[in-house]
């Protein structure tokens, strides 16, 4: 257990090698933090904080730089401490309110600001489309030979594909309208499991006519399975540049190559999607030896109070926890509000 004196040290020390990415010493300490005691029982601290694995020191005459367990301890003390400016939030909170966009835009639009908020790399993981329950159908005539299908989900996604089929130049707007009106009525609230395969016997007049209903029915469950994987959005990948941490830049590609495969950051961040609170893995914490180094801040966002999709951040573990922590809850928050009016 620590003693007062020695949790106020400990959390100076991790926030100044945060700020600065340099060893800290008991002299910065004392100057720039107001500790009331001196120099030498400071560096005694900081030596006892050192025995108990909360700090450590790259070579010897240098300062502390702090532990995984340093920054443990940090992240703990600071969790439910604003990072964020009263307006950085409101200006948020508007923007997604004014927001009137399909999911991929949204989810777009949280990567981003996700990554101007915390100067790190960012990742949001949408929901895969088999997923989805369709909701409804769109079909516009784009020539006579070609059909656009749009397919509106329970999760705000809008999927569409050009279809080329062999219609009867004859077939008017209004033949099309009653296909949609159709197939709405035989599809909507159906999944592509349920939909794949069916074949309805509508007993139209037209055998072409009814040849045509299953070829679309067939492409509209192959739209819907088209998402088997989960999608990903990144941003903010070029910070990693900036980071004293990742001057080695075989360090940087592995990391860039583990950022372009989905089901790792899946991995990575999995277990947001059942933790209540906002998730923070740091360093050895993380089992993949890839991020053994990194910091990952992630949380889930919601529809209809069920979760189907996570965000967060990577970043070396020398970060800024408290804002990373209040822009993640933030923007998971603002996000599930945003689907849920988007799906309404």
């Amino acid at each position: 257990m620590l003693d007062a004196r020695k949790k106020a040290i400990l959390f100076v020390a991790v926030q100044e090698y945060i700020l600065t990415a340099e060893p800290v010493s008991s002299q910065r300490l004392v100057e720039k933090y107001q500790l009331g005691v001196s120099s030498a029982t400071v560096r005694n601290e900081l030596a006892m904080l050192e025995e108990m694995g909360y700090l450590y020191q790259p070579h010897t005459s240098a300062g502390r730089v702090p532990t995984d367990t340093g920054y443990r301890y940090y992240v703990d003390s600071t969790s439910t401490k604003p990072g964020l400016t009263m307006q950085e939030e409101r200006a948020i909170t508007k923007l997604f309110s004014d927001l009137n966009r399909e999911m991929e835009e949204l989810l777009q639009e949280a990567t981003q600001i996700l990554s101007n908020l915390t100067s790190q790399v960012s990742v949001v993981l949408a929901p895969p489309f088999k997923r989805s329950i369709l909701k409804h159908i769109d079909l516009v005539r784009l020539s006579p030979r070609h059909v656009l299908v749009v397919l509106i989900t329970d999760k705000g996604q809008v999927l569409k594909r050009t279809l080329s089929l062999e219609l009867n130049s004859g077939y008017k707007i209004k033949d099309l309208s009653i296909v949609e009106q159709l197939l709405n009525e035989k599809l909507q609230g159906m999944g592509s499991s349920e939909i794949s395969g069916l074949k309805l016997d509508i007993g139209m007049p037209d055998p072409e006519m009814e040849r045509f209903i299953n070829l679309l029915i067939d492409e509209i469950a192959d739209i819907l399975a088209s998402g088997d994987k989960e999608r990903v959005f990144l941003s903010g990948t070029s910070s990693i540049f900036n980071q004293p941490e990742f001057e080695d830049l075989q360090r940087v590609q592995s990391l860039l190559d583990s950022l372009n495969h989905g089901y790792r950051l899946l991995k990575w961040m999995e277990d947001s999607l059942v933790s209540k609170e906002v998730l923070v893995r740091i360093g050895s914490e993380n089992v993949d030896q890839e991020i053994k180094d990194c910091s990952v801040v992630a949380s889930h966002y919601q529809m209809d109070s069920e979760t189907v999709g996570s965000l967060g951040i990577i970043g070396p573990t020398r970060m800024n926890y408290a804002r990373a922590i209040s822009a993640v809850e933030l923007i998971a928050n603002v996000l599930s509000r945003a689907l849920n009016e988007l799906r309404s």
